[in-house]
């Protein structure tokens, strides 16, 4: 499996969306815990608290997608996002088992259990998520699912396999996050096509649109934040 540099990781959050602004994922580069992470400085306890606290986002992101469905009412469009609720499900082309369990399958690889208690930051994360996601104005949640969750993850994770790599993680332990690191450019790329559309029918939806990635961008920063206190 083929690690991709960071530079292009990067770069791929821009070129994938057009919407993304570089600020945020500057922001998020900059909080303690990626900070660690870029700079080969984080511990092995501190990557397998992101791994547990982060499971419980995960496990969450059906949910997500299928809020976010139920507010679109473009059948072509829910079409669409419908095929990422299926491969989230295990039932498209990024595997044949449900993403959830793929992570708890690295997991028990890594001899990690799955964590019940989410810490105050990474239930604000969810939260806010599910908040924007169930918004009637559906350009809301695809700020947040598009630009500050499928679009970020490319860089995100790519720093995230770099330093368990770093720590001694053998490659093969980490296919849930090198599966996302590709698929999500595609997850983001049908978003994308939603969010052009819609904006060439009402350009200030535009608002809206920033209006969520800027509310989970900030939700996420806090939860990277978050593992540092904890």
């Amino acid at each position: 499996m083929k690690i991709k540099p960071r530079s292009v990781a990067f770069s791929r959050c821009n070129s994938t969306n057009p919407y993304f602004k570089t600020e945020w994922l500057e922001r998020l580069s900059r909080t303690h815990f990626l900070t660690r992470c870029r700079t080969g400085k984080i511990s092995r306890e501190e990557l397998n608290n992101f791994v547990q606290q982060h499971q419980i986002y995960s496990r969450c992101f059906t949910r997500f997608l299928a809020a976010l469905l139920a507010n679109i009412e473009d059948e072509d469009h829910r079409l669409a996002l419908t095929r990422n609720l299926f491969d989230e499900m295990g039932f498209g082309d990024a595997g044949n088992l449900p993403h959830s369990k793929l992570y708890l399958n690295m997991m028990n690889r890594m001899g990690l259990v799955a964590c019940d208690t989410p810490s105050p930051s990474t239930q604000r994360l969810v939260d806010t998520m599910l908040e924007c996601c169930k918004s009637p104005n559906y350009m809301v949640g695809l700020g947040a699912l598009c630009l500050g969750a499928e679009g970020i993850v490319p860089y995100i994770y790519q720093l995230i396999v770099d330093a368990f790599l770093a720590a001694g993680e053998s490659l093969n332990n980490l296919h849930f996050f090198m599966l996302h690191i590709d698929c999500d450019d595609e997850h983001a790329e049908t978003m994308n096509k939603i969010i052009g559309l819609q904006l060439q029918k009402t350009p200030s939806a535009l608002l809206d649109l920033n209006y969520g990635a800027e509310k989970l961008i900030q939700a996420r920063i806090g939860f990277f934040e978050g593992l540092s206190a904890c």
